[in-house]
């Protein structure tokens, strides 16, 4: 079943791709813009918040250029108020043909059958296959994010009533060390080309260096307080772009 539907879609994509008479590899610059979300890779704080963005590229050739842009969450870790203009270098493929994926998309769905729905799903093969068939570029981005932090600290204060009858607090959340950002950042970008549009898909990693966020705890009689900084964060992001 699974050749039956790259097959199909393989024969179909040709159709779909005659009247987008431009040459992809053309084209040097991209704007794109598009939401997503962030989290962090510490176990003791796997709160998601939503972030914003719109980017910018340059290719000076083929394959080399630069990614930058803007980047604002409302909140991030529980502190309000992230800012950040990301800057990194790109290493990209050139766009593929539709006509490059039919036996590694079969290969792929077999994979995807065995290791996620451990059946032959067809409406979740025809999904992967189409997807995998029209992938158009993959892209690998290095860079820095340097950014701004205008929220205060997300801590609150817990007030219990301990064994021998008094009243104690705690003091718990997130604690803002600086307001000024910068992290180290790795990820991949995933592109599905319509005429000069694309759907994109970022999946990244970040190391925040300056050690901004910190997860703090303070209970009442114990000297030393908890306040472990938050160094790995991820962020998946979505959008549309327009090449020109």
């Amino acid at each position: 079943m699974k050749r039956l539907i790259v097959f199909i879609i393989l024969s179909v994509l040709p159709v779909c791709a005659g009247a987008q008479r431009i040459d992809p590899n053309s084209f040097g610059h991209e704007i794109s813009f598009g939401s997503g979300l962030g989290t962090s890779l510490n176990s003791l704080t796997t709160e998601t918040n939503p972030t914003f963005w719109i980017n910018y590229s340059r290719y000076y050739t083929r394959h080399i250029g630069l990614r930058t842009g803007f980047q604002y969450m409302p909140s991030n870790l529980g502190v309000d108020g992230f800012y950040c203009a990301p800057v990194a270098m790109s290493l990209r493929t050139g766009m593929f043909d539709y006509s490059d994926y039919g036996y590694g998309a079969m290969l792929a769905v077999d994979a995807l059958d065995a290791m996620l729905w451990n059946s032959d799903n067809i409406l979740a093969d025809m999904l992967a296959v189409f997807l995998l068939a029209t992938l158009n570029r993959g892209e690998l981005f290095f860079g820095l994010t340097p950014g701004l932090i205008t929220g205060h600290d997300s801590i609150d204060t817990v007030w219990y009533s301990g064994i021998d009858g008094n009243t104690y607090y705690e003091r718990q959340g997130i604690r803002k060390a600086g307001s000024l950002y910068c992290s180290a950042d790795v990820g991949v970008n995933l592109s599905w080309r319509i005429w000069r549009f694309t759907l994109n898909m970022s999946p990244a990693f970040h190391w925040n260096f300056t050690g901004n966020y910190h997860i703090y705890s303070e209970r009442e009689g114990i000297p030393y307080p908890q306040d472990t900084p938050v160094n790995w964060t991820f962020t998946l992001n979505m959008g549309l772009g327009w090449l020109f």
